[in-house]
């Protein structure tokens, strides 16, 4: 099935109360953004994202999103998933620290609590949504086949001087930069949409989030 995004000019599906959410400019080098969407059992609709440093938000969805629908997400995963995001915003009072370093190990307890030790610990916007699907078992990548470059090193000197980080968060982060892969918006929708259970390498990935990219410019056409 071909990967297809949808303009919030409509509701959710009835039977869907979670998809993933993008936004942003449309060249391939250019920045997007990503997140969650979710709905209650009200029937509200949430938009769940980490906007930059200690600014996870809980807000209206705007019409400048899209929206993709995940084939392999069960009711039985859903649920607890949309149930997680507004505990997670309640208990960390919207308090996630951003990070381009995203390490092979677990950031939330047991108990869904988040487990942030050092100064170099957080997320992305896209990094998040990955830890948040694999913490319920929906391990969407296989991130040891995704490339380390000049280019994604550059990005990452740049948006960590950008997003607020305090000076001990910034030296830690600094110490890292071109260490990590760099997993964009677009391929965590890419691999949301072609996930059947097993880690997606990212010559599966990339291509996956180029179909995203050009999704959101026939949405704009």
């Amino acid at each position: 099935m071909g990967l297809e995004l949808h303009k919030f000019d409509v509701e959710l599906p009835e039977d869907v109360s979670l998809a993933l959410v993008i936004c942003g400019d449309l060249g391939v080098e250019e920045q997007r953004h990503t997140g969650f969407v979710v709905r209650n059992m009200m029937g509200e609709t949430y938009l769940f994202h980490l906007a930059t440093h200690n600014d996870f938000r809980k807000g209206q969805v705007s019409l400048s999103y899209n929206y993709l629908l995940i084939p392999y997400l069960e009711p039985a995963v859903e649920v607890p998933i949309v149930a997680f995001l507004f505990l997670l915003h309640h208990d960390t009072q919207g308090r996630i620290s951003y990070s381009t370093e995203y390490q092979d190990r677990d950031y939330f307890d047991g108990d869904g609590k988040l487990v942030l030790v050092k100064p170099s610990d957080g997320f992305t916007c896209a990094t998040f949504v990955l830890e948040t699907m694999r913490k319920y078992g929906m391990d969407l990548v296989d991130r040891s086949t995704w490339p380390i470059n000049e280019k994604d090193a550059e990005w990452q000197r740049n948006i960590i001087g950008r997003v607020g980080l305090n000076l001990e968060e910034f030296l830690a982060q600094i110490e890292n930069i071109g260490e990590y892969p760099r997993f964009r918006p677009e391929q965590a929708l890419g691999a949301a949409h072609y996930y059947e259970g097993k880690k997606l390498s990212y010559n599966v990935v990339h291509p996956a989030g180029l179909e995203v990219i050009y999704e959101m410019a026939r949405l704009r056409a």
